[in-house]
């Protein structure tokens, strides 16, 4: 029995160690492009019901274990993709406190976030309230695939702006800028299978 139990306890710790790593524990630099969609409604108010926006930039930084801050720039600055032509300007900027969930399938980093922006469509800079999701695909140690989903919302008293959807697509990669102190507590609990021994 006793033999049973140390059994248990010792493949939880292995288990662990293998399914609670934080893939997304260091700086991150990223360039991609995005999609806006407004509601048919807003559209004839905004100019348009999807914009493309080519690039897009991020950069995030590590706050502790679980939490980070990502900063990110939208621009159009190409008009016509082919498949969407933009006939009104889209510009933000957004800032963002995410939490990043353990890795799912080894590799596969997700993440939620909460945060604002302020986005300029032809008028003129309008706060937004943003909530939203995504995660990062590692396909090496340094480089990944990210996918994220924006719902930026406008409130009622601004005017210059309407409520909408914003997904982008980037290749992000990883910088060494890690506090050296927090990376070795990391690895140590790596090490130990997360189990205080």
């Amino acid at each position: 029995m006793k033999h049973k139990i140390l059994f248990i306890a010792i493949f939880t710790c292995l288990t662990t160690s293998v399914f609670s790593q934080n893939l997304n524990d260091s700086w991150q630099i990223g360039i991609g492009f995005g999609i806006t969609k407004f509601s048919e409604s807003d559209a004839a108010f905004i100019g348009d019901q999807h914009l493309f926006q080519v690039p897009t930039l991020s950069l995030t930084m590590p706050i502790g274990d679980r939490f980070s801050l990502d900063g990110a720039m939208s621009f159009n600055t190409i008009d016509d993709v082919g498949f969407i032509s933009n006939s009104v300007k889209y510009f933000s900027m957004d800032a963002s406190f995410r939490y990043n969930f353990d890795a799912v399938l080894d590799k596969l980093a997700p993440y939620v976030f909460i945060g604002g922006s302020l986005v300029d469509s032809e008028r003129k800079m309008t706060p937004t309230l943003n909530i939203g999701g995504g995660g990062i695909y590692w396909v090496s140690d340094k480089v990944g695939i990210n996918p994220q989903l924006y719902y930026k919302h406008s409130f009622e008293g601004y005017e210059s702006m309407r409520s909408h959807i914003q997904g982008t697509l980037g290749i992000v990669f990883k910088l060494n800028w890690n506090n050296s102190g927090s990376s070795g507590r990391r690895s140590s609990a790596k090490h130990l299978g997360g189990c205080m021994i």
